[in-house]
């Protein structure tokens, strides 16, 4: 089992943090693996490189069971319930765009940018049936787990703690991880008993200041962007600009972004205005500054999940809500605005006494132009799609069964 973990260590995509000198040196693992064991390497480069070419594609969301593994050794390691909901409402408002920071998104890149239409949840059933809130506590006696046997943390025998079934759950294991990583994905095609994502537990969900800049939970986004079949966004091609991520619309990059740069940013692989794409999810940028993934990211994580996770799918883990946290608010958002009348309307911590949300549109005049019945729940969104409506001030408004929340917004 030990030279196992060992060799699926080859398969990781590390995110790391410049101040240790660390870097993501998957290039120089895969060729490792090359070495070590070529069919493994050829399976996970054929997935790599694969197209997808008129590959259809079901509309709608896609929704991901999680369970979380905390391995813990000190109390601080053991991260509360709170900061693990916390991660999974920004996995979702990241791979909706439904984050507040979208309007951080540098104007070349907005229409690019995508929803990627997947949805998290904690699974709210063990693989025996059992109902389970999706987190898993295990204590552990290793105090740091080094890069190099950091897959121990997914053997229970190894001082860590199994997966659960790769076909039926994304598994997350949070832990104490060496300084300068803040985590690591294995690529789709892995095998079961290691597939998934480990993330250090100072950088899992909304952390506090000591973790910045990398404290508002974008290491498991990226980290997660991995599992579903994304490299970096430069590449990892050693610097070349004949290599990139296989994304028509990321620019050529030479390497990885740190901190966060002003806007347009260039390099010798792009070398004119709007630059590389620092803001994307799958840079090293700091997490105040990434907000988005591309259409073309969108497309490749699809059809990864269509393909190779495609049992995920129809998984009967089940659901977990995430009920409103401590000082959460409602809120109504709508995104883009202005918009042609293609838009997403955001409601958050709004269920009340019906089991629906009722979501009416109405214009200026306060004519009423269509409505639509929504499950509730505290994090809902809906596409709506007014095109060819007449331009000027439009009035969302969504009913919980006693309050209203209003929101206006511009169709140009």
């Amino acid at each position: 089992m030990r030279t196992l973990l060992i060799l699926l260590f080859l398969l990781l995509s590390v995110r790391a943090v410049p101040v240790h000198a660390q870097h993501c040196g998957t290039p120089a693992i895969l060729q490792q693996l090359q070495q070590r064991n070529p069919e493994m390497w050829q399976h996970i480069m054929a997935i790599q490189r694969q197209q997808f070419d008129g590959l259809r594609l079901a509309d709608g969301v896609y929704t991901i069971p999680v369970v979380v593994h905390v391995v813990y050794n000190t109390a601080a390691q053991n991260i509360d319930d709170t900061r693990i909901y916390t991660q999974i409402n920004v996995l979702n408002a990241d791979y909706r765009r439904l984050n507040a920071d979208t309007t951080e998104t540098p104007g070349p890149f907005q229409a690019v940018a995508a929803d990627v239409e997947f949805e998290f949840c904690l699974a709210s059933l063990d693989p025996d049936g059992n109902p389970t809130t999706g987190i898993i506590r295990t204590y552990t006696d290793t105090t740091i787990w080094d890069l190099s046997f950091s897959e121990n943390v997914k053997s229970t025998d190894l001082g860590g703690d199994d997966a659960w079934p790769a076909s039926t759950y994304l598994n997350i294991w949070v832990c104490n991880l060496e300084d300068g990583i803040l985590g690591y994905a294995v690529s789709p095609g892995a095998p079961p008993e290691v597939d998934g994502i480990v993330v250090d537990y100072k950088n899992f969900g909304l952390a506090d200041i000591s973790s910045a800049p990398y404290h508002m939970g974008r290491t498991t986004t990226h980290e997660v962007g991995h599992w579903l079949g994304l490299t970096h966004v430069w590449g990892d091609d050693g610097g070349s600009c004949a290599g990139d991520d296989g994304m028509d619309d990321t620019p050529l990059q030479a390497g990885p972004t740190y901190g966060c740069p002003d806007f347009p940013l260039t390099d010798e692989c792009t070398t004119e205005s709007p630059g590389v794409m620092y803001p994307n999810y799958m840079d090293y940028t700091d997490d105040l500054c990434m907000n988005l993934f591309t259409q073309d990211q969108k497309d490749r994580m699809r059809n990864v999940m269509a393909t190779y996770r495609a049992s995920l799918l129809t998984s009967t883990a089940g659901c977990n809500e995430i009920g409103p946290l401590p000082g959460d608010v409602a809120e109504l958002m709508i995104y883009p605005v202005p918009n042609n009348g293609q838009f997403t309307v955001s409601i958050k911590n709004f269920a009340g006494t019906l089991n629906t949300l009722e979501l009416s549109i109405y214009n200026s005049l306060g004519q009423h132009m269509g409505s639509v019945s929504l499950e509730a729940g505290n994090n809902v969104a809906q596409y709506i799609d007014l095109s060819g409506q007449a331009p000027g001030t439009y009035i969302v408004q969504v009913f919980n069964g006693t309050y209203f929340l209003t929101e206006p917004f511009i169709l140009f």
